[in-house]
């Protein structure tokens, strides 16, 4: 439903990958958890932790050869800034709907 800012409109020869992962946890949730440490550089390693593992996912992602990403779930601006930087298409909140047809129609 929403194409990612900066990522390209319109592609051709696409290579699609359809998916219902979670893409918003390189942030800690401060209102929906809560964390006990030391001092304010625990709470920075945490978070570099989080924004680690998420590159990781996308860098995952990216090594099928997809150039369209679609997704069920949120994309969060970091995931959505590494897709841009790999060239490819991220669509979040796609409809289940919409995903079924889409995988049906594309043989997965």
């Amino acid at each position: 439903k929403k194409i990612g800012v900066g990522q390209p409109k319109v592609l051709e020869d696409c290579k699609v990958l359809v998916a219902n992962c979670q893409m918003d946890t390189d942030k800690i949730k401060i209102y929906g958890a809560r964390v006990k440490v030391e001092s304010f550089e625990a709470v920075a390693e945490i978070e570099k932790a989080e924004k680690d593992k998420m590159k990781a996912k996308v860098e995952k992602i990216c090594k099928h050869g997809c150039n369209v990403f679609i997704n069920r779930q949120l994309i969060y601006n970091y995931p959505d800034q590494l897709f841009k930087e790999n060239k490819v298409m991220a669509i979040e909140h796609s409809d289940f709907d919409g995903s079924e047809r889409l995988a049906a129609v594309l043989g997965a």
